[in-house]
């Protein structure tokens, strides 16, 4: 079986591998959070699969009716975005590495030196209208994090999250949802009113510890791996308690 040897961090992982352990002591020998090390395994999962032959998993998040709406409306989120800077924009399709990060942006203005990424909002319900509401929404979703490793990896001075209140796909819809709160009410509104922009300006010690923390996950993956490639039938873990207990000569072992 053939393995990935190294792993390259999603930008939009990227929050879950930037915390700092809680114990004072992890801290002070600066290994990975326990959210870190629980990223980093479970991308090692996805290459196991990988290995057997299933290609294009994804483990943990499967998505909800939000990722759906956000799918079937990018491309018009993104034709408003070019719209509203008064510029005609394509979606992104040149994902980049560095050899730590990996990412592909909705939208690569290289002459601006700026990225885009465009967020549908499900309804007026959840869309913050008030740059404050967007600025909080984007911490929490770690797309602050997010836009820093796509200015990294594109070389940009800038990033811009734009939040999109669109009506909802009919075809998206679930079966007890108004129509009259996720279409009618939405296109109501004027247009102009239905976009928040939130602004980030790269900040090279913020993406100097993005890269400090991925060079530590590709370090702990490498850890994973050996340990993963070294089990073998008869051959004792590393475990102190087992490599005490003595054999018992009267022990049947029953192969299933």
């Amino acid at each position: 079986m053939k393995m990935e040897e190294n792993i390259l961090i999603r930008c939009s992982a990227l929050h879950a591998i930037m915390g700092d352990p809680k114990s004072k002591e992890a801290r002070e020998k600066g290994e990975l959070s326990k959210t870190a090390q629980d990223y980093v395994i479970m991308v090692f999962k996805e290459n196991l699969l990988k290995a057997g032959g299933v290609n294009d998993i994804r483990l943990g998040f499967k998505g909800n009716k939000y990722t759906e709406k956000g799918l079937v409306m990018e491309d018009t989120a993104i034709k408003n975005s070019g719209m509203i800077r008064f510029k005609s924009y394509k979606k992104n399709e040149t994902r980049l590495n560095n050899g730590l990060i990996t990412g592909e942006c909705d939208i690569y203005d290289e002459k601006s030196r700026l990225i885009i990424d465009t967020k549908c909002t499900y309804s007026i319900e959840s869309h913050p209208f008030f740059l404050h509401e967007a600025e909080q929404k984007a911490s929490d979703a770690g797309y602050d994090l997010q836009m820093q490793g796509y200015m990294w990896l594109y070389d940009c001075d800038y990033a811009d999250v734009d939040f999109w209140l669109l009506p909802t796909p009919i075809e998206t819809m679930r079966n007890n949802e108004d129509a009259d709160v996720l279409i009618d009410a939405v296109n109501n509104i004027p247009l102009d009113k239905r976009v928040t922009t939130v602004r980030y300006k790269r900040n090279n010690l913020i993406i100097k510890q993005i890269e400090n923390k991925a060079a530590k996950c590709q370090d702990f993956y490498k850890r994973l791996l050996a340990e993963f490639q070294d089990k073998k039938f008869g051959r004792n873990s590393t475990s102190k308690t087992e490599k005490e207990v003595p054999e018992n000569p009267n022990r049947k072992v029953v192969l299933l």
